[in-house]
């Protein structure tokens, strides 16, 4: 009502009361200034829905390229190959920068609901792509390109980027250890599957 009367000061200052209130009654379940400072900056930052955009346009570019190189080898230049491939290392350390902070949050590993899982399943796929690109010039350019994809339906009206709690199921030293290594094979796996079809 203050706010809709245009009264900004009493607005700001029923703000401070309920502040100093939470801080009275519950300062031990409040998060610290880092935390909330932390918070702050994930939700300005936005990471994984700029990297989503970025991963699928490089991706779209290196495909169309290396298939391009693939009718006419003359086309395929080594510090372009060189270049794309260190903007994905820096889309990767991004991202896992992107990760830490969610995790660092959240106060448990950021794979505990089905937002999470597709950006932790995202993070797989990239390090499975820079881990087997050696192999051949398309490994990047399917990895760009799909991580890319996995990271947009992240981000469908149905998946929930909220930071929660952890359900009580979840709240086990397993969560580190199981699922990521669960999850994280789903990445290795869809490379895998991807480079197949390709191939074909």
């Amino acid at each position: 009502g203050a706010v809709r009367d245009g009264n900004h000061d009493q607005a700001l200052q029923m703000i401070d009361d309920i502040a100093d209130y939470q801080e009275a009654h519950g300062g031990e379940l409040l998060p610290s200034e880092t935390r909330l400072r932390a918070e702050l900056l994930y939700n300005r930052l936005n990471i994984f829905l700029w990297l989503a955009t970025f991963f699928f346009a490089l991706g779209i570019l290196l495909v169309i390229y290396n298939i391009a190189g693939l009718v006419k080898p003359v086309l395929l230049k080594n510090w372009i190959l060189k270049t794309t491939g260190w903007l994905i290392v820096a889309g990767f350390l991004y991202h896992t920068f992107g990760l830490g902070l969610r995790w660092y949050i959240s106060g448990h590993a950021p794979w505990s609901n089905g937002y999470e899982s597709m950006i932790f399943i995202a993070w797989a796929l990239l390090l499975a792509g820079l881990l087997f690109s050696r192999r051949s010039p398309f490994v990047l350019s399917v990895t760009a390109l799909f991580a890319g994809v996995v990271l947009m339906v992240s981000h469908l009206s149905w998946m929930n980027p909220e930071i929660t709690n952890l359900v009580p199921v979840l709240k086990s030293y397993w969560l580190t250890l199981h699922v990521a290594v669960i999850i994280g094979g789903y990445g290795f796996m869809m490379l895998g599957a991807l480079l197949g079809l390709m191939n074909l």
